[in-house]
């Protein structure tokens, strides 16, 4: 299979299952059990079941000391990120417009990935990490018009989760992993599933509320678990272990035009003319980001780490990006 195919499949398949959490929060937000609660239920579900992959795959449960520095940057990536998207969405913003909110990551991304990663974002990536963020601006503006928007406050909930996610990735990538994926993903969810259970009982008064065993729990439940987390956080963790924290923090760009599918689908969401407008400038930026995407300098790698497979450029040729070492540590 040639090695591009592989990455190819990782890009597609992390736009797709993390376009569906913020319509799954959607989901969740419209059933009786509150929102926090569960969410919380669904990172303990979902770490079960990868705790049952490591048993089998691995023939072992990891133990917790091992798994430490993944579960901060999985506090960061899944907790905080999510935190902050799913009140968002419960206070009443829109899921295509969390989504493009959430979407301004890559600019944060690419300005400390080049300082701290030494992953370069070339001149016409930089305008299109600003023509995506006028996008954004502009279906911000839109969605603020409609008579049932969210206070304005609720907008800078998302970009909360801009700063948590940005950090956990520069956090996984600066110091790669030697853990397999199995064993960093249930570290991860066990890391999201503690931070709402706080945020669950801190609202709660002290209390967890169960969810129950209507249809469309089970339907909302398994949106989250297999398409949102394991889906998901697994494409994620795939996705920056080979592509790299510029990389995948533009594919990112993708993600609202594919929620916006989705949400028009199901939930009858739709932008405006200048939302629209905003949408295909958000994503012709995003495609010159994409584009100019690369990676350069020096590598850190632990004594460790093997040697793993590397992307290319449009504007490297694939026996030279073979022939440069690879920053990340392969799963």
């Amino acid at each position: 299979m040639p090695a591009q195919v592989p990455a190819l499949l990782i890009a597609i398949g992390f736009v797709v299952c993390w376009s569906s959490g913020f319509v799954g929060g959607r989901l969740a937000s419209e059933l009786d059990t509150p929102v926090l609660d569960l969410f919380a239920w669904r990172f303990l579900l979902a770490a079960l079941l990868v705790a049952l992959w490591c048993r089998l795959t691995l023939g072992t449960l990891p133990a917790i000391r091992d798994m430490r520095r993944e579960m901060l940057v999985g506090s960061l990536t899944m907790g905080g990120y999510l935190l902050g998207v799913i009140v968002a969405i419960d206070l009443g913003v829109s899921v295509g417009i969390t989504a493009l909110i959430a979407a301004l990551q890559p600019l944060l991304a690419a300005a400390l990935a080049g300082r701290w990663l030494d992953e370069r974002l070339g001149a016409y990536g930089w305008l299109g990490m600003v023509l995506a963020t006028l996008g954004v601006a502009l279906c911000v503006g839109d969605d603020m018009q409609r008579s049932l928007a969210a206070p304005g406050w609720a907008y800078l909930l998302p970009l909360l989760s801009v700063a948590a996610v940005t950090l956990g990735s520069l956090l996984a990538v600066r110091q790669p992993s030697v853990l397999p994926l199995p064993t960093a993903l249930l570290a991860q969810l066990l890391a999201a599933g503690g931070i709402f259970l706080v945020a669950a009982w801190v609202t709660g008064g002290g209390k967890l509320t169960a969810p129950g065993f209507e249809p469309a729990v089970l339907v909302t439940m398994s949106w989250l678990v297999v398409l949102s987390s394991l889906g998901g956080y697994g494409f994620f963790v795939a996705s920056l272990r080979r592509l790299g924290v510029t990389l995948t923090s533009a594919l990112v760009h993708l993600t609202p035009g594919v929620t916006l599918l989705w949400a028009a689908a199901m939930f009858g969401e739709r932008l405006g003319p200048t939302g629209l407008a905003g949408m295909a400038l958000a994503g012709a930026g995003a495609g010159l980001a994409i584009r100019s995407a690369r990676r350069s300098g020096p590598t850190r790698r632990g004594p460790d780490a093997r040697r793993g497979p590397r992307t290319w450029s449009a504007d490297e040729t694939r026996d030279a990006a073979h022939r440069a070492p690879s920053r990340v540590s392969p799963y």
